[in-house]
């Protein structure tokens, strides 16, 4: 098992950060979480210097204290990244902080197998189906999961210019479908609701969309006519298993150029190929 983890320095550099907004200093950062924590002063300092891991309970209760969400102490805000992990490492997790609750998208590096509980990181991955689900370490179902040795809530740069950018939007199961997308060779960004999407799309340079036709009581047409505004060519790929109950409305849909539809559900690896495909052509068509 992997010491003094990245995961590690990125929690004592958040703590740091916040204290020292509040105008503390190092002394009085250390008084601060013994007074909060209930820690003596030599506990304290351990955790603060790495040598001694930190208790998911305690940073929720250093986390109420400053009035933030726990997930502010635990992941890499923007480009504040104590530790560069190469991009091309990472991979898309769902973060949970309880058994019952999904945080956040995180991205993450995969450390070693834990195979027993005798030692127990701060964070591990176990996978589900087609994705990576987070735990604190101390979870019971994380035995056999891999320690997290790297995680951050900001989305990691393209690894290289031949791998297709794709947007998957799904109110229900965008992890999931981004991540198999990732196993298939392509780079895919999560989204949950359409004004996520939308969002970015004046930062992101997207080859293709995925987009669930289902969309809670709506239908994504109106995300399918702003993605043309932009773009008259990119593909927009649309997925739904209740073709016939929608058929009206997808056939308007496909009418606009560059719409295809695929039922679900749909092996990954299918639509991983779809989408080089409609990619090939509509750059064929633009040459």
């Amino acid at each position: 098992m992997t010491q003094n983890k990245p995961t590690t320095e990125i929690i004592n550099a958040n703590i740091r950060t916040h204290l020292e907004q509040r105008g503390l200093a190092e002394s009085q950062q250390v008084s601060l979480i013994e007074e909060v924590l209930g820690l003596s002063a030599s506990q304290t300092y351990r955790k603060l210097n790495g040598s001694s891991q930190w208790q998911l309970g305690q940073l929720e209760k250093l986390a109420q204290f400053l009035g933030l969400p726990t997930s502010e102490l635990l992941v890499s805000q923007d480009n504040r990244r104590p530790v560069r992990v190469p991009d091309a490492d990472l991979i898309p997790a769902i973060l949970h902080l309880t058994d019952h609750t999904e945080e956040a998208h995180c991205w993450i590096q995969l450390g070693d197998v834990v195979q027993d509980d005798s030692i127990s990181p701060l964070l591990l991955a176990r996978r589900q189906g087609d994705s990576w689900h987070v735990y604190p370490g101390s979870h019971d179902r994380c035995i056999n999961g891999h320690e997290v040795t790297y995680l951050a809530v900001q989305p990691p740069k393209r690894a290289n210019n031949k791998r297709l950018l794709v947007a998957v939007l799904d109110d229900m199961d965008a992890d999931i479908l981004a991540a198999v997308l990732v196993r298939q060779g392509l780079f895919a960004l999560p989204y949950e609701s359409p004004s996520e999407l939308l969002a970015a799309l004046p930062h992101e340079e997207f080859d293709a969309f995925v987009l669930d036709w289902v969309l809670g009581d709506d239908d994504c047409m109106k995300v399918i006519e702003t993605i043309r505004q932009r773009s008259a060519t990119v593909p927009i790929i649309v997925l739904t298993g209740h073709a016939e109950e929608y058929e009206s409305a997808l056939q308007q849909a496909l009418r606009i150029q560059g719409v295809y539809y695929i039922g679900k559900p749909t092996p990954g690896s299918i639509l991983a190929l779809q989408i080089t495909n409609v990619v090939t052509a509509a750059h064929d068509l633009e040459a």
